[in-house]
């Protein structure tokens, strides 16, 4: 009995001695393999002429090639800079949303279109297709998030 757990005991010490050992090794290997940060860099150039242009230095500093951002006479970029092929956002915060009261014909009308809207994934969901139900409701979100999207910015709703 004596015997058997001393036996155990041992096992027991040299797993978690191995496991100690493999650790210390993973931990030099890895901190060999990561090593200094400051020896991995690189700097890598090459041989060019300067060449002196004095009208293109003062153009420079004329502020020639800067282009009014956005319609604003105090934002200034580069006429090669990316921001001026960015389409202008309307800000959502300037504008006044009107609720509009809906009449009982178009309540009705709305709730009839939310009916059709839905009626597949109903009848996929009492056939048991989960996956094709789960598909339509993410479907029909991101064209609800969508169209909202356009409706916000643009003021049309994508049809």
């Amino acid at each position: 009995m004596w015997h058997e757990a001393r036996r155990s005991e041992r096992k027991v010490h040299d797993l978690m001695d191995g496991a100690r050992r493999r650790a210390q090794r993973r931990y030099a290997y890895l901190a060999r393999r990561r090593g200094d940060p400051h020896q991995s860099l690189q700097v890598s150039g090459a041989r060019c002429r300067v060449h002196r242009d004095d009208s293109l230095y003062q153009a420079t500093e004329d502020q020639q090639g800067l282009i009014p951002w956005n319609g604003k006479q105090d934002i200034l970029i580069d006429r090669f800079d990316g921001r001026a092929l960015l389409d202008f956002i309307r800000d959502s915060s300037s504008r006044s949303f009107q609720t509009q009261e809906k009449s009982e014909e178009e309540e009705e009308l709305e709730d009839f279109v939310n009916f059709e809207r839905y009626r597949d994934l109903i009848k996929h969901r009492r056939r048991g297709c989960w996956y094709l139900f789960g598909f339509s409701i993410l479907l029909l979100l991101l064209y609800d998030l969508l169209s909202l999207f356009h409706l916000l910015t643009y003021g049309f709703v994508l049809m």
